[in-house]
């Protein structure tokens, strides 16, 4: 299962080229092998980088990870460079033996002394190779916490060598990376823990738990029986659960290691409860659209019946585009109600609006044809309701006043999207703009409307031409930037600032 945002794809063409001559079941396993690299990273404290062997048995990277926990050797990305024999023997050697292979040279980068050490990946014949660079001060002086958490990140590239992690349950690739506040437990092949970090004391101290985590068995931790235990004696197993204790939420991420496990473990109850109100307001606002859609169609249905009581033609025209204009608003809240987010789809609506007013002023069997073209992409509920009434207004003027004397003809409304603007276009190959014609000027009513929703209300501009028919094109500004969601994914990652106090 993907996370993030796939990392590859800063090193895809490279990747494309080291790893044509690969068959599936080795791409997968790369595959999985780049979206944990993050994680031995993080856990081992220095660069780790992803390199494939090419056709002329070259190493070359097409992916790598700088930690969030320490200071990086590298300043930037590798990906794309072929690793050189003489630079880099640890991976030619780690290459051709099948063996881990930690160097004894210690190199300076950036003024940082660091040591290299490299994994192979495939189990009969390696295909590639993770290169780990760590600062020499952490590797010749760890603290207990440092060491217990590059420990875990050479089991887990040991557990990455062989095959893909994958969730148990599902068989799923598994990946995940380590975040902010996150505790970590090591447990052995016993099943009891034999290492349990700070935040990971702390979060089982708010799950209940009392005394030493060191020594006791891992099954006996809350919601073990669903979030541990599957995984344990499962090799290459990774998996991740949610679990309520009490008034508390906690997530566990738990991969399976060679001898034992390790468990990602974090307190979601402050996220759990921020997404339940998000979600109850979301409900709420879809509820608000909904009645304002009710409420705007009893409006509709009650202009209707005046209209047939209207005694004058010129009454009841005038009430029949109220009713239009009140029912194209309500067609943008309809949308709303059925949407998770304050956005719609524009071209949608505008597809409603205008055979709501086709179907209303030309009647079904006219031969004037009104089609939509072209795409809007999502649109804010403001802006989708204001260019619904300005749409309704054009299509309306474009059959009422481009076809006099003229039994047929077409109405074109396209819109597309370009950076920071909707471009709406309103053309008909009807009888065309009479002379003279001044837009400001104009006494019609719903050119008025149509100005003051673009320019006032929109802040857009509005352009008339003439020719053969006549052509109205509205541009307003839109955000190219859709909002973050309101529900994030589990799986977002937050830099690693809230580091865990080494213990004394």
């Amino acid at each position: 299962m993907a996370i993030g945002k796939n990392r590859i794809l800063a090193g895809m063409e490279h990747a494309a080229r080291a790893w044509g001559s690969l068959g599936r079941k080795a791409t997968t396993h790369l595959d999985n092998v780049s979206h944990n690299l993050q994680l031995v990273a993080d856990m081992g404290y220095g660069d780790a980088a992803l390199a494939v062997v090419r056709d002329d048995g070259s190493l070359e990277v097409v992916d790598d990870a700088r930690p969030n926990t320490a200071v990086a050797p590298f300043a930037a990305s590798r990906a794309g460079r072929v690793l050189s024999a003489d630079d880099e023997p640890e991976a030619y050697r780690a290459l051709s033996s099948g063996d881990s292979v930690v160097g004894t040279r210690r190199r300076i980068t950036r003024g940082i002394s660091y040591v290299t050490a490299a994994y192979p990946i495939g189990d009969d014949a390696p295909f590639a190779v993770v290169v780990r660079d760590v600062a020499q001060q952490v590797v010749e002086a760890p603290g207990a916490m440092e060491k217990a958490f590059m420990d875990i990140a050479e089991e887990l590239l040991d557990a990455l060598r062989i095959e893909p992690l994958r969730d148990p349950r599902t068989g799923e690739p598994f990946a995940t990376e380590r975040r902010a506040g996150d505790g970590v437990i090591r447990v052995n092949a016993a099943g009891t823990i034999g290492y349990a970090s700070p935040n990971a004391v702390n979060i089982m101290r708010l799950a209940g738990v009392e005394g030493s985590l060191v020594g006791s068995p891992a099954s006996e931790l809350p919601g073990a029986a669903l979030a541990i235990s599957p995984a344990l004696g499962t090799s290459g197993a990774g998996m991740r659960t949610e679990i309520e204790v009490g008034e508390r939420v906690f997530g566990y991420r738990t991969i399976a290691l060679p001898a034992g496990a390790v468990i990602l473990v974090e307190d979601r109850t402050e996220a759990r409860r921020r997404e339940q109100q998000i979600k109850v307001k979301e409900a709420t606002i879809r509820e608000v659209h909904h009645r304002v859609k009710n409420n705007l169609q009893t409006i509709a249905s009650l202009l209707r019946i005046q209209a047939r009581r209207a005694e004058s033609e010129e009454a009841r025209r005038a009430l029949a585009e109220a009713t239009e204009r009140v029912g194209s608003m309500a067609v943008v809240h309809d949308l709303l109600a059925g949407s998770e987010e304050e956005r719609v789809d524009f071209a949608e609506a505008a597809r409603t609006v205008v055979d709501l007013v086709r179907s209303g002023l030309a009647g079904e069997s006219s031969a004037i044809s009104v089609s939509v073209e072209g795409s809007s992409g999502q649109v804010d509920a403001r802006t989708a309701t204001s260019l619904a009434l300005a749409t309704a207004e054009l299509v309306h003027n474009a059959i009422e006043h481009g076809f006099t004397g003229s039994e047929a003809g077409s109405v074109v409304v396209s819109m597309r999207r370009v950076p920071g603007e909707l471009v709406l276009t309103v053309r008909d190959d009807g009888v065309g703009l009479p002379e003279g014609f001044e837009a400001v000027s104009a006494a019609n009513l719903g050119l008025a409307i149509v100005r003051t929703v673009v320019e006032d209300d929109l802040r857009g501009t509005l352009a008339f031409s003439g020719g053969r028919g006549t052509t109205v094109t509205v541009r307003v500004p839109v955000s190219d930037h859709l909002p973050p969601s309101a529900d994030p994914s589990p799986e977002t990652t937050a830099p690693i600032t809230d580091l865990e106090n080494p213990e004394a």
